[in-house]
């Protein structure tokens, strides 16, 4: 078995290293921090990297935040009416005092698309004057990383990472 081939995304960039091995490719997160991948496995699989690669590798895209919004803003209505259907209508999210009180819905990431919230908490990056503290590219496009949300959930959440977002 070697570590000498990366697999690309469905998008085309390629961020994930896959192990050759003629009965099973295990897939490989490739974050630039190491940190990152240490934050993602407790939020998103109790600690557990291995987890984390099997089970939420098509949560991530680190490829430019304008390119996937692009991209899903060509899917977007298709995507909405899937997880409408999925979901019975019903905001996945239910943050907001006023939850889908006004009936519209819209699709939302998981993973944010973009986020500085990790720049902010692991290595403590402030604002600086007129500078806001720079954002990663994190999340994906795939219908694994997208939730059915009204639009004042949706809004509420922004683009911050919610961990009761994942208990539903």
């Amino acid at each position: 078995m070697r570590w000498d081939r990366k697999v690309p995304t469905p998008g085309g960039r390629f961020y994930a290293f896959c192990q050759i091995n003629p009965c099973k490719e295990m897939k490989h997160i490739d974050f630039e921090y190491p940190e990152d991948r240490e934050f993602f496995a407790n939020f998103l699989a109790d600690g557990d990297e291995k987890r984390l690669d099997e089970e939420f590798f098509e949560y991530f895209d680190f490829r430019h935040p304008a390119i996937k919004r692009w991209e899903f803003n060509k899917v977007r209505k298709k995507m909405l009416d899937e997880l409408t259907r999925k979901y019975s209508g019903k905001c996945q999210l239910r943050i907001h005092p006023d939850c889908s009180k006004d009936g519209k819905f819209e699709p939302d990431h998981i993973i944010p698309l973009s986020t500085n919230e990790l720049n902010k908490k692991l290595r403590h990056m402030v604002r600086t004057s007129s500078e806001k503290v720079p954002a990663q590219s994190f999340g994906s496009n795939h219908s694994k990383n997208l939730l059915l949300t009204c639009k004042r959930c949706n809004a509420y959440k922004k683009h911050r990472l919610i961990k009761a977002v994942l208990n539903r």
